[in-house]
């Protein structure tokens, strides 16, 4: 009985060394932290950017938020820089955000800054744009993330955080584009066509 649990040991702590040596690598890869997606809808840019940018519809398409409260603060020549608190559930973590809007084109480009809410969340600073790509009546939406993790920890585990969230801002973007082709043609899409 001894021995079986001196084997049974020996193999938890390889395979315990063999997730960290693993980690340790993906961790170091070129494209850590960073990853893009795409989805091509059935409508004209300005709806898609009213989906992005509107808050009640950012509560329909964005699974698993708790809280989105929208802050506002005036920058220069009256040009208005808001900023989100965001808490939502990423696999079975629950993470809260500052995101602030770094740019704004309409119909175009949104561009925001992703840092965490608390300090006990680690230590990371994101930047994350949606390009929109008009195409007639089709829209590709493509959305792109570079986080770069400053806690070791955080950078060691950057793999599966990386993963949980790309995972699920897949299923969010499917969503989005559920939502947004379920709704009826405005009239002025109707004419266009």
């Amino acid at each position: 009985m001894g021995g079986f649990l001196t084997r049974a040991l020996k193999f938890l702590i390889v395979l315990l060394l063999l997730a960290a040596v693993i980690l340790w690598f993906a961790a170091r890869r070129g494209d850590r932290g960073y990853f893009e997606e795409e989805v091509t809808i059935d409508r004209a840019a300005p709806i898609v950017y009213r989906w992005i940018t509107t808050d009640e519809l950012l509560r329909r398409w964005i699974s698993d938020v708790t809280k989105l409260e929208r802050t506002g603060s005036v920058g220069p020549a009256g040009q208005t820089n808001y900023a989100y608190r965001l808490d939502q559930l990423i696999g079975t973590f629950r993470v809260s955000l500052n995101v602030r809007v770094i740019r704004a084109i309409p119909n175009q480009e949104l561009e925001l800054s992703v840092t965490p809410a608390t300090e006990s969340a680690g230590s990371f600073v994101g930047n994350v744009k949606f390009k929109l790509l008009p195409d007639g009546d089709y829209t590709r939406l493509v959305f792109s993330s570079q986080t770069r993790f400053q806690d070791m920890s955080d950078q060691i585990f950057e793999p599966i955080l990386t993963y949980a969230t790309r995972r699920k801002l897949q299923e969010d973007l499917a969503r989005l584009k559920l939502m947004i082709e379920a709704e009826p043609r405005s009239q002025s899409d109707i004419q266009r066509r």
